[in-house]
């Protein structure tokens, strides 16, 4: 078609040779050029702002009775869900999940990472943990122990 694209810098070009002045605009560019939080969240970049947030929280709700069409319905619906989530703190995603959702899908070496053998024993049923001698339990770090004991209804000796 013989047309052209002339780079304005910053993520802006203009296509040369259309019957039309045609301007094209590179998201993920302009976004990060200009520092635009509210451009984000149509780009691959992740949202930072509060504001901009708080902005998408207000379009991911589902449409009521006699307004706009359903958000969801909309193409990369999905995409700005995941934005979205993705720009909470870990705490308030998981806010409001039992211990079983927080869990789920995780194979149980990934459900102990991070703990020390001490506190894995905690995550030992009430009956495996009844099999433990005394000797051993006394092995274990004070407030483990109490903890197990506790548990078992074993008395500290």
């Amino acid at each position: 078609m013989d047309w052209s694209l002339a780079r304005l810098g910053g993520g802006y070009g203009r296509i040369d040779g259309a019957v039309y002045a045609t301007y094209l605009v590179v998201t993920d560019e302009v976004a990060e050029a200009e520092q635009d939080d509210f451009l984000r969240i149509f780009s691959h970049r992740p949202v930072l702002s509060v504001e901009a947030r708080r902005w998408l929280q207000q379009w991911v709700k589902p449409a009521k009775e006699g307004t706009m069409q359903d958000v969801k319905e909309l193409e990369g619906y999905d995409e700005m869900l995941q934005k979205l989530l993705d720009s909470l703190p870990i705490e308030r995603r998981l806010a409001g999940l039992t211990p079983e959702e927080r869990l789920a899908g995780l194979a149980p070496e990934e459900r102990l990472a991070g703990l020390t053998p001490a506190h894995q024993l905690l995550a030992l049923s009430d009956e495996a943990l009844r099999a433990f001698p005394d000797e051993y339990l006394r092995s274990l770090p004070g407030e483990i122990q109490d903890a197990i004991r506790h548990r078992i209804g074993r008395p500290s000796r």
